[in-house]
């Protein structure tokens, strides 16, 4: 499930939960993982990338347990995604993660605002 690789895209999305991942926990298959690095999932890429929800879930509070609600998208991509990194590096570390931010960021979290597919319409259908 870890390359599942959903972009929400719902305006009244309060929270998002993943609670098979609890059940995956050694085995985080996120795409090109090191076996030595899938211990912990990457919260932020596994399933859903985090980067998706700038602009287009404005009224998310939660995601995987972490806070995100007062981070306003009413910034850059590049600010908000620096204020954001440091609360999904928090949650690294609380849950026994041991890389510097900077290693961490280069493996585990997303540099790049994500694109979405231009021929995907509403219903899901290719236009």
């Amino acid at each position: 499930p870890c390359t599942f690789n959903m972009f929400p895209v719902m305006g009244r999305l309060k929270e998002v939960v993943f609670d098979d991942l609890g059940t995956l926990q050694d085995n985080c298959t996120y795409w090109k993982s090191r076996i030595d690095d899938r211990g912990l999932h990457r919260a932020g890429l596994c399933c859903v990338n985090f980067g998706a929800v700038y602009e287009n879930c404005p009224n998310l509070e939660r995601f995987m347990g972490i806070n995100v609600d007062n981070v306003s998208h009413k910034q850059t991509f590049i600010k908000w995604n620096g204020r954001i990194k440091k609360r999904f590096y928090d949650d690294y570390l609380q849950q026994g993660g041991s890389k510097e931010m900077k290693a961490w960021a280069k493996t585990r979290w997303f540099s790049r605002r994500p694109v979405f597919p231009e021929n995907i319409g509403y219903d899901g259908v290719v236009n």
